[in-house]
This record gives structure tokens, C-alpha cells and sequence, in this order.
């Protein structure tokens, strides 16, 4: 079994060496904020890696409401939904300026998945991306409005700590109150009780678009379910 693990980490290792190569063969495009993805796109375009900035995508229901249902990262890949299902992507906005790398391929996806290992690449992106929007229903499904935001937290400080992009317990958060609550399916009004509620509990702050753990214990305690990524935080 750890023969099999090393070997698969290893073929992981050169797929994702061997994509992000592509990623760096152009020179990155600069959007700015509140931006959709499609404004830059051209015909070529399969993939999209952010080498900064962030960016959500978001579906638009019947009523006018909008629903975050990812918040992309520096480092995050986009784009599987256009390559894979010939959807548009104009469910992708930028939250800050942005850079952007691209893989342009003219057969698409099939181009890139010739490589065994980016194509077992991709696979592991989007099993990433699926865990993601599994813990985010389990938060939104069992937690309150305080675990929610907790859980949103630990989730944006670990997937930063991972790509070694902050060193202390605080982070840059361009989510605005509005952003947060699309995301955790409660209102804006609710988000901006818990955010005072959990500063005053000394557990977390969140004010100007700063984010700083106060207490982490606590605040992966708010969580209360098995999220995967708060627990791991915990131990930290």
C-alpha cells in the first residue's frame, strides 16, 4: 500500500509539474475586480489558473438571488466546468485584480489529457473540488450561523497555509458581508451579528477585509462536525 501511495503521489507530482508548465508558456492576463472570467476568454481557452487574486463562481436563480458556491484561491485552477461540459464560463468572477494564467489547447481538453499524468492530475483537482462543496453543504445542512462562518475560516486558512501564501493566523479576506452570506446561505444582517458575536467571544476577528484567529481551538469547536480541514487546522 505504500509502495502504491508513493507511486501515485509521484505520478501526481509530474502531472502537475507537466500543467502548470502549460499554464507558464504565455504571459498571464490581468483582470480587474468584479470581473467576469468570459470577458478575457478566447476561443483556445481550456483551463485557468490564478497566479494571484481571488475569484468565486456563483450560480443566478429564478428570483434575482445569487449563490456562491466556490471561492477560488491563488494558485486555484478554473475552467473544468467549460472544458468538460462545453458550459460557458460566465458563472466565474473575479473578487480582486486578478492575474490569470491560461492553457490554450485548439482539441480542448482531449489535447491536455493525452499525458496520463495531468490527465490524473485533473482527476485529484476535481476531487479536491468536490470536498470542497461537500464540507460547505455539511456546514450549511448542520451547522448555525457561527459554525458556518467558522468552518468558512478554517477552510480559507488552510487552503492558504497549504500553498505557503500566509505564515501567521491571518489572511487578506475580499469577501465582502454580502459575498459571505450568498456563499453560507444566511443574511447579511445575520453575518454581521456573528462576525461582531465572534469578536467579542475573543475567537475570531474579521474587519476590513482582515481576517485574525484569535482562539483556534474555539473556533474549530464552533465547526462541531468532522470538516476534514478544521480538523487538521486543529492539530496545528
Amino acid at each position: 500500500m505504500s509502495t502504491d501511495w508513493n507511486e501515485f503521489e509521484s505520478d501526481l507530482t509530474v502531472g502537475r509539474e507537466a500543467l502548470f508548465a502549460k499554464f507558464h508558456n504565455g504571459s498571464p492576463r490581468i483582470l480587474r475586480a468584479g470581473q467576469l472570467l468570459a470577458a478575457s476568454a478566447r476561443p483556445d481557452d481550456v483551463l485557468y489558473r490564478l497566479r494571484a487574486g481571488w475569484a468565486y463562481r456563483f450560480r443566478d436563480l429564478a428570483d434575482g438571488s445569487r449563490a456562491i458556491v466556490d471561492v477560488c484561491l491563488p494558485g486555484d485552477i478554473m475552467g473544468f466546468d467549460n472544458a468538460l461540459h462545453k458550459r460557458r464560463i460566465e458563472n466565474v468572477r473575479t473578487l480582486t485584480t486578478s492575474a490569470v494564467e491560461v492553457v490554450a489547447e485548439e482539441r480542448g481538453l482531449r489535447g491536455i489529457l493525452e499525458s496520463r499524468s495531468v490527465a490524473l492530475y485533473i482527476s485529484w483537482l476535481l476531487g479536491e473540488r468536490q470536498q470542497r462543496a461537500d464540507r460547505l453543504l455539511a456546514a450549511i445542512s448542520c451547522l448555525d450561523a457561527r459554525g458556518r462562518v467558522a468552518a468558512m475560516v478554517l477552510e480559507f486558512y488552510q487552503r492558504l497555509e497549504a500553498q505557503k501564501l500566509i505564515t501567521a493566523a491571518s489572511f487578506n479576506l475580499p469577501l465582502t458581508q454580502y459575498h459571505i452570506a450568498s456563499y453560507l446561505g444566511v443574511t447579511v444582517v445575520h453575518v454581521n451579528r456573528v462576525i461582531r458575536a465572534l469578536r467579542e467571544a475573543g475567537i475570531v476577528n474579521i474587519e476590513m477585509h482582515c481576517v485574525t484567529i484569535l482562539n483556534l481551538p474555539a473556533l474549530v469547536d464552533l465547526a462541531k462536525i468532522e470538516l476534514g480541514i478544521a480538523i487538521a487546522a486543529a492539530g496545528r
